[in-house]
């Protein structure tokens, strides 16, 4: 019997049992679960790839007996993290738990064993959103703490006339259906680093597959992701470099390299700023869809912030800041911002900071965290899957200042927005809902037709559960030089 079905027998057919009894079940589900991961890497294929998907398996499995309370050895708790994935994060539960034994139900019963397509279909959309509506008190309690993430509850309870049960029961249905948290961004910039991306269309397909294979095996230390579109030659890089000579140099010699190796062209934007867009003004709530799907509704909206900045925009963010005095604590403490729930995350904190040889009490930890957060380290913004979400959607314009200024407040009416600034353009992602596919193509030929506009591209692609914690990097931070001491490769 596959580990799929037992979850869902076990499910239907619910039984009072002693904790040792359900200890035992864990244990023999576990170890079922163990097997059903073995049989999968046994059959894989190309023989290249396996060691590969061995890693990411093994953080899918730690990542579950975490969820699930079984204790890790030592050994277990340094394992290595995969570049998809990383088994520190806990962030959606026992919910991810049940979307994976599913995927991997669904790889055994159809026998996939394309090593990298297992990844692909383990790691996308891990949790999928149920098609919810959401109420008028929902969506004013993601508005009321997209301007204030940090809001309490009965702070929250007062600005809506409610009670904070009404308050916490409403929260706890967004968390539950719409993966709903206040995350912390980094203003990494404070760390003496550069984000960059660059993008990128590859020669061939077989070069974006020579590509892959490359940032998979031999990933430079201070890559923090590469993303394909859906027809696999376009993508992009995106890279955290330390803003000295030879870091700018080494990643020049790396575009360089990327150029006569694997594409065609290639941008860069070094990013100056981040902005998160919220806004509900073309959401029905009647019906709990978007009106974004009926183009002359989604161009009237286009247009009019275009030319207009809206009275409500619901836009906020900032510019990364100057660079600060830090240790190698300060720079790992900043590494776990994504997780979600304050608690858990200092726990995980104290966990990673063992690893590299630190042992600082709770309280140590949330005293050096809250000098982070002085200093403004931390930007806390909201996150949530919008109700019917099909797809990501990345638009990266390289234009004037003045084109940018104009572009940049589309954000205003589109659900949910991602968008960094550089000074050769922006680029802006948002969760597009589905039937509402049009809205992709009005907003290329808009952006095309701006003046100062010179070049678009747009990438599309699946929601993915990839998060990912990038602690190693802190073995180049010389603390009492107060500099970052690249190697060969590193870039």
């Amino acid at each position: 019997m596959k580990v799929i079905d037992m979850v869902i027998i076990k499910k239907m057919c619910p039984k009072k049992k002693s904790l040792d009894v359900e200890e035992e079940d864990r244990q023999r589900e576990f170890k079922d679960l163990e097997q059903l991961m073995t049989r999968i890497l046994r059959l894989a294929k190309p023989r290249d790839d396996k060691e590969d998907l061995e890693l990411f398996l093994w953080n899918v499995l730690l990542f579950i007996k975490r969820v699930e309370g079984l204790e890790l050895s030592e050994e277990e708790r340094k394992y290595p993290p995969h570049s998809q994935f990383s088994h520190s994060t806990l962030t959606k539960g026992r919910d991810t738990v049940l979307g994976f034994k599913h995927r991997l139900g669904i790889i055994d019963r159809f026998n996939i064993t394309n090593a990298q397509r297992i990844i692909q279909i383990i790691a996308s959309t891990a949790v999928s959103t149920p098609i919810e509506k959401l109420s008028r008190r929902q969506i004013q309690i993601i508005l009321e703490l997209h301007q204030e993430p940090l809001l309490r509850q009965h702070e929250l309870a007062q600005r809506l006339s409610t009670s904070s049960t009404v308050i916490k029961r409403e929260l706890d249905t967004l968390r539950r259906h719409f993966s709903f948290a206040v995350v912390h961004n980094v203003d990494f910039q404070k760390f003496k680093l550069v984000l960059v991306e660059i993008d990128f269309y590859t020669k061939s397909l077989a070069a974006s597959e020579r590509l892959a294979r490359f940032c998979r095996k031999t990933p430079p230390l201070f890559l923090r992701r590469i993303c394909f579109d859906h027809d696999f030659r376009l993508g992009y890089l995106t890279y955290q470099i330390p803003d000295q000579p030879r870091g700018h140099r080494l990643l020049e010699d790396r575009i360089k390299w990327l150029k006569d190796e694997f594409v065609e062209d290639a941008s860069k934007f070094p990013i100056k700023s981040m902005y998160i867009g919220v806004s509900f003004d073309s959401y029905d709530l009647s019906s709990g869809t978007w009106m974004l799907g009926a183009e002359t509704v989604a161009e009237t909206m286009l247009q009019f912030a275009l030319r207009e900045t809206p009275d409500a925009v619901q836009i906020r963010g900032y510019r990364y800041g100057e660079p600060m005095k830090f240790d190698q604590v300060d720079y790992l403490l900043a590494q776990t911002p994504i997780i979600f729930g304050e608690k858990n995350r200092l726990e995980v904190c104290q966990k990673v900071l063992e690893e590299w040889g630190y042992e600082l009490a709770i309280k140590t930890i949330w005293k050096r965290d809250q000098k982070l957060r002085e200093a403004g380290v931390y930007f806390p913004t909201v996150w949530f899957d919008i109700p019917e979400l099909e797809e990501l959607v990345q638009f990266s314009i390289e234009c004037t200042p003045e084109a940018r200024d104009r572009i940049s407040r589309i954000p205003a009416i589109l659900p949910y927005t991602y968008m960094v600034t550089s000074d050769n353009g922006l680029f802006f992602t948002f969760q597009r809902p589905s039937r509402c596919a049009s809205i992709t193509g009005l907003l290329t030929r808009l952006i095309n037709r701006e003046e100062g506009v010179s070049k678009v591209t747009l990438f599309r692609y699946e929601p993915s559960f990839s998060p990912q914690m990038f602690t190693q990097t802190a073995s180049r931070w010389d603390s009492s030089r107060q500099r970052w001491v690249l190697q060969e490769g590193d870039i």
